[in-house]
C-alpha cells in the first residue's frame, strides 16, 4: 500500500461540539482528519444540532470543503452563521 493511501483518514481529532436545540446538550462532534477532511460523529438522532461550539470561521471550512460532502459543508456553515453573518465565538 502506498503512503498516499495509508494517509487517508488514519487519524482524527475533535475540533467542535454540536449542541442540541437547547444549546446545552452535546449531540455530536466534528472531527478534523489528517487528510484535512471534516466529518460528523452523531451521538443520537442525526441532524438535530442547533449550534456549534466553537463557531467555525470561514477559513476552517475553506480547506477541506473540496473533499467534503456538500451536505456536511452546508450543515457546518449554517451552524456557524446566523442571518447570513458569521457568529463570533463569544456569543
Amino acid at each position: 500500500m502506498n503512503a498516499a493511501v495509508r494517509r487517508l483518514k488514519e487519524e482524527a481529532k475533535p475540533i467542535a461540539r454540536l449542541l442540541g436545540k437547547d444549546k446545552k446538550r452535546t449531540v455530536g462532534w466534528v472531527y478534523l482528519w489528517n487528510s484535512s477532511d471534516l466529518s460528523v460523529l452523531w451521538l443520537g438522532e442525526e441532524g438535530v444540532a442547533g449550534a456549534i461550539e466553537p463557531v467555525f470561521l470561514p477559513e476552517v471550512l475553506e480547506d477541506p470543503i473540496s473533499s467534503m460532502p456538500v451536505d456536511v459543508a452546508e450543515f457546518l456553515e449554517a451552524l456557524s452563521t446566523v442571518d447570513g453573518k458569521t457568529q463570533s465565538s463569544g456569543s
